[in-house]
């Protein structure tokens, strides 16, 4: 590789490993076709916006305690008011797929037979992405700045929680409703941002100066194998529950009954209110942030494209329920006009772990040369090409 070509190809290489690995082959179980799991997965293009006749509501609407009471309960810790005690830290790495798999369309849920399998099968596909996790140039040799050996599934099996074909249970096809025309050609615009060699700072992601993190709820989709940061804190008290992730942020939800902010007020994150039906936390979201996580957010994997999903009309309600001392089952749906077709609704099974005190400290910014390679490498990009055309 020429020197000249080694800053811009370095800032690149960062910025992979921040975004995730690129896909790749998945081993295939032999009693029937393993899916990829969410960051394992090739992202395919965004379907496109149906005609009127095809929108609307669902023939059949999706009734989540109806769904909820189909999980198996056990035995449920609970705290001194006698609630649910959803405190500990919990993971998303899930092998539950985000959208159900093709060659899966007329099932909801797979064979219990497979599960071993499938929790094998993709450990080994992190093993096999030990040193070659990114889209290599031809010729060339490269590392990510992440690999395997530091994302999840390579030292642990991603577990299955649960056998359902995607975490999408609404729709009834498990597939994700087609963006808006509108929502579309803003993703675009922030694809060619990301895209072209950068002309300053402002054509980069918060993400790349660790400001502000893509892919982090509310809401929150499992993660699998060879995602980063999926673990999430729960602190919970009478008044309040807090969800902290070890990316910057917390969410801090209320429950004392206090009226939501004006109108007028905009929050990134929106303004939580929540109360208990029975043994299940419902969570209410408005006042969402005009651009909430969309604007300057490419969707690198399939749960950055839920979790970047928002417009100021945007209304999302979460709901969590305990499920035994190791399972907690979360659920949300959201209903935002401004970016998806119609609403959609995500259920899947998080695991606590048992052996982890505290998160994990988010050191981002340490040595973060993100920046300083991308605006470097660009320059030197043009030099290189301007000396072409002489």
């Amino acid at each position: 590789m020429c020197p000249r070509n080694f800053a811009f190809w370095l800032g690149s290489v960062a910025i992979a490993g921040l975004f995730g690995a690129a896909p790749a082959a998945q081993p295939v179980p032999k009693s029937e076709a393993a899916p990829c799991f969410n960051l394992s997965c090739p992202i395919e293009p965004a379907a496109e916006a149906p005609t009127g006749s095809e929108t609307g509501a669902p023939a059949k609407p999706y009734d989540w305690r109806a769904s909820f009471a189909t999980y198996k309960v056990g035995r449920v810790p609970r705290t001194a008011d006698g609630k649910p005690d959803l405190q500990g830290i919990w993971s998303r790495s899930i092998l539950t797929p985000l959208e159900r798999p093709g060659n899966q369309a007329d099932k909801t849920e797979f064979d219990p037979s497979v599960r071993a399998e499938f929790e094998d099968a993709a450990q080994q596909r992190q093993f096999d992405l030990r040193t070659e996790p990114t889209v290599t140039p031809p010729g060339e040799k490269t590392t990510d700045a992440y690999n395997t050996l530091w994302r999840d599934g390579f030292w642990f099996k991603v577990p299955m929680t649960s056998l359902h074909t995607s975490q999408v249970v609404d729709p009834a096809n498990g597939r994700l409703p087609p963006l808006t025309p509108a929502a579309r050609e803003q993703r675009k615009r922030a694809d060619d941002l990301l895209d072209r060699p950068a002309t300053g700072p402002e054509d980069r992601p918060l993400s790349s100066r660790c400001l502000r993190p893509d892919g982090i709820g509310p809401a929150w989709t499992g993660s699998g194998p060879g995602g980063q940061e999926p673990t999430l804190e729960i602190i919970q008290s009478p008044q309040a529950v807090v969800v902290r992730v070890e990316a910057l942020r917390s969410q801090l939800i209320y429950l004392d009954g206090r009226p939501r902010p004006p109108a007028s007020v905009h929050l990134e994150q929106g303004a939580a209110r929540g109360h208990w039906e029975g043994d299940t936390l419902v969570v209410e979201y408005t006042n969402f942030a005009v651009d909430g996580m969309v604007s300057g957010a490419r969707a690198y994997s399939m749960p950055a494209v839920v979790m970047s999903d928002g417009t100021v009309r945007k209304r999302l309600t979460e709901r969590w329920r305990r499920l035994d001392d190791t399972h907690l089952l979360y659920g949300f749906t959201l209903d935002d006009p401004g970016t998806r077709t119609k609403p959609y609704s995500v259920e899947f099974v998080m695991w606590r772990l048992t052996d982890q005190q505290q998160l994990v400290e988010y050191a981002c910014h340490e040595g973060n040369v993100n920046l300083e390679f991308t605006l470097s490498g660009a320059r030197a990009k043009e030099r290189e090409e301007e000396q072409q055309e002489k």
